[in-house]
């Protein structure tokens, strides 16, 4: 099966924050798409410089590759880990330095996700927002325990403080999953800047009135109407494959 892939995406700063710690990359390769979610660790020194080298480090691992594969995924993923946490222990002032991380290679044999943090992947259906990562951060894993319930998860004081990252150990734990890639499937990538200021209702609300560039736009500009208080940054896979439709005979 041939997939007709586009991928458009942006990050914004917000109405609040002085930096923009997020990153953001899109490799299109003719072995499929390639995105990528880094939000930098706030409150820590270093956030946007452990962003950077994420992705900086996807490019120079799967930028000019030949093949892709699931393990090549996981492989460059822990390869930027390796990297940021050398690069903090070189220099003090970084010491320490963390990001989340989230990248997904789409093909038409489906979307392999490979993630660390909470930053987030979700299938885009006619129905809803399907979730393919899991947070990991403390209140989420409560809420897995079952000593919360999904609403107090949403609203506990730790919701924020992760469980696992890119850069402050010298290895991490990355979260693989598989999903399948159906005719006419669209991927979105985001940061929590998106997901904890707008609903993900009121998210595929704005999905199903607006495409690409112009869906890319409108998440940001929700987040923005909401405050703004976090950095944002939003990615769009779309098929643009004709969905074959049965003649009836």
């Amino acid at each position: 099966m041939d997939v007709a892939l586009t991928a458009v995406g942006a990050t914004h700063r917000g109405r609040v924050r002085s930096q923009n710690q997020d990153q953001y990359w899109i490799a299109t390769q003719p072995w499929g798409v390639v995105v990528a979610v880094a939000d930098g660790i706030g409150g820590y020194q270093g956030g946007a410089e452990a962003s950077a080298l994420a992705v900086a480090v996807l490019a120079r691992e799967l930028g000019a590759a030949q093949a892709m594969g699931p393990q090549r995924l996981r492989r460059a993923v822990e390869a930027a880990n390796r990297t940021i946490f050398e690069v903090g222990r070189g220099r003090p002032e970084l010491n320490g330095m963390g990001t989340t991380l989230t990248v997904c290679w789409v093909a038409a044999s489906g979307v392999w996700v490979a993630h660390v943090g909470d930053s987030r992947a979700y299938r885009v259906g006619a129905e809803g927002l399907e979730r393919l990562t899991t947070d990991h951060s403390v209140a989420a894993e409560m809420e897995r325990s079952g000593t919360l319930s999904p609403e107090e998860a949403e609203q506990h004081p730790q919701r924020h403080v992760l469980t696992r990252a890119l850069g402050p150990f010298p290895a991490v734990e990355v979260e693989m999953t598989h999903w399948p890639w159906r005719p006419g499937d669209r991927l979105l990538l985001c940061s929590d800047g998106l997901f904890n200021a707008v609903p993900e209702r009121r998210i595929h609300e704005l999905l199903r009135r607006f495409r690409g560039q112009a869906g890319v736009d409108a998440l940001i500009q929700a987040a923005l109407d909401e405050g703004g208080q976090d950095n944002v940054t939003v990615i769009l896979v779309e098929d643009q494959s004709p969905v074959e439709v049965p003649d009836g005979r």
